[in-house]
């Protein structure tokens, strides 16, 4: 299933994003060579804070 291949984790685990402290999602420049992954970045996740973020969960995005 594609959601399961392409999703956050997909993009989390392959270095495309990152979580930054506070949660706020950063976007990598690796994103802007493969322009798929690119513009399922922009539309689903860049600009993006989770809201599941806490300093006690800082340490698994790390």
């Amino acid at each position: 299933m594609l959601a399961c291949t392409f999703g956050c984790d997909a993009v989390y685990e392959h270095g495309y994003v990152t979580v930054a402290p506070g949660g706020a999602v950063q976007v990598s420049p690796l994103a802007a060579h493969l322009p798929e992954v690119d513009a399922y970045i922009q539309q689903k996740l860049a600009g993006r804070t989770l809201p599941w973020w806490t300093p006690a969960r800082e340490p698994y995005y790390q």
